[in-house]
């Protein structure tokens, strides 16, 4: 296929993704008296992520890098508001609290864990070693299929930029395993200088989103400035349901500043710190800047406005308030966009497989870190052939890169990161709401029950619409979200095996482990 000539290539990025998991360990006494795990001790040969490494601002930039906000308003906003109308930016603001309801009993546990496996930690403290080894191995499927999935996207990107920009002809494929080598020599670098590379991309990608907000604002919209959007009433429709598929998706991947625990200052304050303004920073762009949208579309033209090709709708309005010349800079912030949250899915990846080598539960060999860097290096490299292959593997075929392979490397990743929130969320309520360790009945026992319901609801919506995303049927939906269940049940295996040859030792406490059988 010839992808310069595909019009909906040039303008329709994709959501986002992410979570991850891993295991706690040994206890030993936190501040605050409530015993606190540890990441279980390193085998020999093995290393140690570098503590102390960075701080809450850090972790804002990897979270929210990989929500690509700039890529999901200019790729999603056209379809958001097809489904949703008016009520866009509500549905937004609703995601937006049910994540921030999520995030009390989550940061409740990360103050008494440190491991960079998270969900994997948080879900074997509560249901034990096997439920946490299949939760482990289904984490990492879905962040790695979700980076072959961003990588294929940034690919796809750069090489229109490139044609556009440049006049230089270069293959999706070429540019999306280029993309991945240099994410990988990134990811392996010590943490810090993926941190600093992130802040630059997601601060200038947000700026522009935030310029245009400000020209739209100053003139008043297309015809004024109303917050009827906003109004209850207008969230009684059919198609509610729908919309909520996109406004949650677009919030995947906060939760991984648990990922980063290890390497964190100060862990119990700044992972819960870190999350809170990550999921407040998204919450803000993405309900005031499809609020801006709408306002510069203007309610009454917003049907005619998306009869034509309604990726460009952010794009056309731009040219419209802003100018030409700054949308020519957002097309290109959309690829440093993608890359960015490359990384951050590259990031996550590869400490999964770190972790899960030094529980035991995969090859000890993975628990190896970079002498000079303290990141995962073993890990990293197997995690970096793993996303290569598999790029060169769809490179092959003839599948659209955009309709087909992103859709469909994407669709697990939602659906298997939503599926850990709920598990985690149950995983707070046996944990804590047991074992008294100071946190409050909201946070250990209400929060954590609401949000399951909220997320199970939003879980249920989105398999009932996933061909939206997909393309495909109720078969075709099932084969695309199969990895996760094979990840799951080979995690579980794994686990039971470590288990019993005592690889997995030092998970959690005996006396906090939940069901280990």
């Amino acid at each position: 296929m010839n992808d310069q000539s595909d019009p909906v290539l040039t303008r329709h990025p994709l959501p986002t993704a992410p979570a991850a998991t891993a295991p706690p360990a040994a206890p030993v006494p936190p501040a605050s008296g409530a015993a606190v795990t540890e990441p279980a001790a390193a085998p020999a040969g093995t290393g140690q992520l570098r503590p102390n490494a960075v701080g809450a601002h850090h972790l804002v930039f990897f979270v929210v890098s990989s929500a690509a906000p700039l890529t999901g308003m200019a790729g999603f906003i056209g379809l958001a508001f097809i489904l949703g109308g008016i009520v866009v930016p509500s549905g937004y603001l609703i995601a937006g609290i049910t994540y921030a309801v999520f995030a009390v009993g989550f940061t409740a546990m990360s103050r008494h864990m440190r491991n960079s496996g998270a969900f994997y930690a948080y879900i074997t403290a509560g249901f034990g070693r096997i439920a946490g080894g299949g939760a482990a191995v289904l984490a990492y499927v879905a962040y790695a299929l979700g980076q072959v999935g961003f990588a294929a996207a940034a690919g796809v990107f750069t090489s229109l930029m490139l044609d556009a920009v440049a006049g230089l002809t270069v293959s999706w494929q070429a540019c999306a395993l280029v993309s991945g080598l240099v994410i990988a020599a990134l990811s392996y670098s010590k943490v810090t200088i993926g941190a600093r590379v992130l802040a630059v991309l997601l601060t200038l990608e947000i700026g522009i989103l935030f310029v245009m907000a400000v020209f739209v604002l100053a003139q008043g919209g297309h015809e004024g400035l109303s917050f009827a959007s906003f109004n209850p009433v207008n969230l009684v429709t059919p198609s509610i349901g729908v919309l909520f598929v996109i406004t949650f998706i677009m919030f995947i991947g906060f939760e991984q500043t648990a990922i980063y625990s290890e390497e964190a200052r100060d862990p119990r304050r700044t992972v819960p710190r870190a999350t809170y303004w990550s999921v407040g920073v998204l919450t803000v762009t993405f309900t005031f800047i499809s609020w801006v949208i709408l306002m510069a579309a203007g309610p009454s033209r917003l049907e005619s406005l998306l009869a034509g090709d309604p990726s460009s709708l952010m794009f056309n309005l731009n040219d419209e308030f802003v100018g030409e010349a700054m949308t020519a800079v957002m097309q290109i912030l959309i690829v440093t966009s993608f890359f960015a949250s490359v990384l951050a899915f590259h990031n996550a990846g590869s400490r999964y497989l770190f972790s899960l080598g030094r529980e035991g539960i995969l090859p000890a060999a993975l628990a190896r870190t970079g002498g000079r860097t303290k990141t995962p290096s073993v890990a990293g490299i197997v995690h970096t052939v793993l996303v290569i292959g598999l790029l060169a593997g769809f490179g092959l075929t003839s599948l659209d890169p955009y309709t087909q392979i992103i859709a469909w490397t994407n669709a697990p990743t939602l659906v298997g990161v939503i599926a850990l929130e709920i598990a985690t969320s149950l995983a707070v309520i046996r944990f804590l709401g047991r074992s008294g360790t100071g946190e409050s009945r909201w946070q250990r026992l209400i929060a954590p029950a609401l949000a399951t319901v909220l997320l199970s609801g939003a879980l249920g919506l989105i398999l009932w619409q996933l061909g939206l995303l997909t393309g495909l049927g109720y078969a075709g939906n099932a084969l695309v979200l199969s990895p996760l269940l094979v990840g799951f049940v080979a995690g579980a295996v794994r686990a039971r095996r470590a288990g019993r040859t005592g690889g997995v030792g030092g998970l959690i406490p005996a006396q906090r482990t939940g069901t280990d059988s």
